[in-house]
């Protein structure tokens, strides 16, 4: 589906790559102005490349700390102007047995995958102009969130919150914002890759467990958060989008 963003100004979370990458890409192919933010140094290079060209400026921050939200969303605004879109792609993970799982480690998680999109939304909603149109949250949560999993617990406990908060959101900041979330699936990226390589996951068992037997492409995650910022979807908010192949269905 073609959709023309142009004038529309996101941020877009861990862009550095996978997800967030795939996802700024589609977003600058239908002509948004994009701030992709990591805590990747990478991502500075990633606002060079031909696909980015005019399209996009990056910013290095770590979302751990406590004051990222609010930090990030000024730096966008300074740089481009009024932000409209925001999405909280920007997560951390690890495979590990909930016994084994220190404080320190789920501290990092809740700050990552729940503290950040939380104040990062709530500036989000401060900043915003009284001129702007259909301003939107999209999180990515999990289906994680949605399932039990071994040696995920406290990363799906984060995803878990962030579906909840997404319901939330929506209905406190209704009718002038809207709050959407997706669920991926088994989506093939970098760090899939090296969960493979380092045999921490079979990819053939894993794509198994789902309907459709295959990995799922950033790419169509993209195409699924464009529509969502579109004006086709201005009636939807407060939804969880699963997009996991038919996973959560056995």
């Amino acid at each position: 589906m073609s959709v023309d963003h142009s004038g529309r100004k996101i941020l877009v979370t861990g862009a550095a790559n996978g997800l967030g990458l795939g996802i700024a890409k589609v977003l600058a192919a239908s002509g948004a102005q994009l701030v992709l933010a990591d805590i990747d140094r990478k991502v500075l290079d990633r606002a060079l490349e031909a696909e980015f060209a005019g399209h996009a400026i990056a910013l290095v921050r770590d979302l751990a700390e406590p004051d990222a939200g609010r930090a990030l969303i000024d730096e966008s605004v300074r740089a481009v102007g009024s932000l409209d879109g925001l999405v909280n792609c920007a997560a951390w993970s690890f495979h590990k047995p909930a016994l084994e799982t220190t404080v320190e480690e789920f501290d990092r998680l809740v700050a990552i995958n729940q503290r950040a999109p939380y104040f990062l939304a709530c500036h989000f909603v401060l900043q915003l102009s009284a001129a702007t149109v259909d301003p939107c949250i999209i999180n990515i949560a999990s289906v994680n969130g949605l399932v039990g999993n071994p040696n995920l617990v406290a990363y799906a406990a984060t995803k878990g919150a962030l579906l909840a908060m997404t319901r939330a959101l929506a209905v406190e900041f209704a009718p002038r914002v809207r709050v959407v979330a997706i669920s991926p699936g088994s989506v093939r990226t970098h760090v899939t890759n090296q969960l493979i390589e380092s045999g921490q996951i079979d990819p053939e068992t894993l794509v198994d467990t789902a309907l459709i037997k295959r990995f799922i492409q950033v790419e169509e995650i993209g195409e699924l958060v464009s529509f969502l910022l579109s004006p086709a979807a201005r009636s939807i908010t407060g939804a969880n989008w699963v997009f996991d192949g038919g996973y959560t269905t056995r």
